[in-house]
């Protein structure tokens, strides 16, 4: 049927050069072949199988594990207590929403490992993963089990709940908590001894537990002379796993330091500025999980106050861009108004009613991000 616009004109040519009539038949046999091929071609394109395991949304990506090795089904694997991939480059990760190759170290993974994960501040930053990921020290989690099935009412099944607006359990201990930081922690050790007062009272640290102190009166500062903060991490670090770090940092420098131009291009400062951004890659890498940063009241020196209100900034905007998680405590606030009973006549040092102020501060920032729990 030559007429036939579904009918091949190269199958018309060659049964006419073979001298075969051209008919239905032989239309409708051409057409089932050609059909049968376009299939073939077609179907790798549109049909593709579905993987046995899937790696983002509501499947086992982030899932606490236990080194369970069935936990994680087959596309992902058991590390350092989650199920996730190995990587080395960021492109590693891609598959999975938020997801970065990052570096946990610590006795759960066994030796030093790059990971996919996903970093949080609040169970928010998970909901891309699924709605039943938690934000848990910093890091989306996957409970390993299912929550208990409704009862008839509605509510969930028998036994103590938790309610939504209290963290997790976390898995910092408190030797993992360390403070860093210069004489307005280290004069009197008078903030750690407050805040360690209102994790006991709020039942995170039991008694006879401490944070571990390593701020010092001496070569504390960011870069001045020396960076006193770095090593003040290193040792730490080298004593025992650090997760959470409390801090401040930059007073040394500040009020040590001297600026003979302006004070925005002032050398002390940039200084200052870029090594606490080593320091945040430092403590990246080396398997901390979130920092909590003090940033300090103004300090009653005229001179000090101002290269301090130029570095805070340059500080805080270090802080927000942390390739970990980095919340920062403005001390302003608490002291506004009460710069009289809570700095000591040096113009810098706080008072005990200004170490308590801080520590409350620092307190909320804990207890607001989950961090130490």
């Amino acid at each position: 049927m030559p007429g036939n616009p579904w009918f091949p004109k190269a199958v018309t040519e060659r049964a006419q050069r073979n001298g075969q009539k051209v008919g239905r038949r032989t239309s409708v046999r051409s057409l089932a072949l050609l059909w049968l091929a376009l299939v073939a071609i077609l179907s790798p394109l549109g049909c593709e199988a579905e993987p046995t395991d899937s790696t983002g949304g509501e499947t086992h990506f982030l899932r606490l594990c236990d080194d369970d090795p069935h936990a994680c089904g087959t596309a992902l694997a058991c590390l350092c207590g989650v199920c996730t991939v190995p990587c080395q480059i960021q492109a590693s990760c891609a598959a999975f929403p938020g997801a970065r190759c990052v570096v946990r170290t610590g006795a759960v993974c066994g030796a030093t490992t790059n990971v996919c994960e996903v970093a949080c501040t609040t169970v928010a930053d998970c909901a891309p993963l699924s709605a039943e990921h938690r934000c848990i020290d910093n890091t989306c989690r996957l409970p390993a089990s299912e929550p208990p099935p409704p009862d008839d009412d509605g509510a969930a099944g028998s036994g103590p709940t938790t309610p939504p607006d209290t963290c997790p359990a976390s898995t910092v201990v408190p030797n993992e908590v360390v403070i860093l930081g210069d004489t307005f922690f280290a004069l009197s050790h008078q903030i750690t001894a407050y805040l360690e007062g209102l994790a006991r009272d709020a039942g995170s640290l039991a008694t006879g537990q401490r944070y571990r102190d390593h701020s010092r009166p001496t070569a504390n500062a960011l870069a001045l002379s020396s960076t006193g903060l770095l090593d003040q991490y290193r040792d730490a670090a080298a004593d025992a796993p650090v997760r959470v770090v409390i801090m401040n940092g930059g007073g040394a420098d500040v009020l040590l330091g001297s600026c003979d131009d302006s004070l925005e291009s002032c050398p002390v400062i940039t200084a200052a500025a870029a090594a606490f951004d080593e320091l945040l890659l430092a403590m990246a890498t080396g398997g901390v999980s979130a920092v909590v940063f003090a940033g300090y009241p103004d300090p009653q020196l005229d001179g000090v106050r101002a290269k301090m209100d130029v570095l805070r900034p340059l500080l805080e905007a270090s802080c927000v861009a942390s390739p970990i998680p980095c919340h920062w405590v403005d001390l302003r606030v608490p002291f506004a108004g009460n710069y009289e009973s809570y700095i000591l006549a040096d113009g810098i040092s706080p008072t005990d009613a200004g170490s308590l102020a801080s520590a409350t501060a620092i307190w909320a920032a804990l207890k607001d991000n989950c961090l130490a729990q």
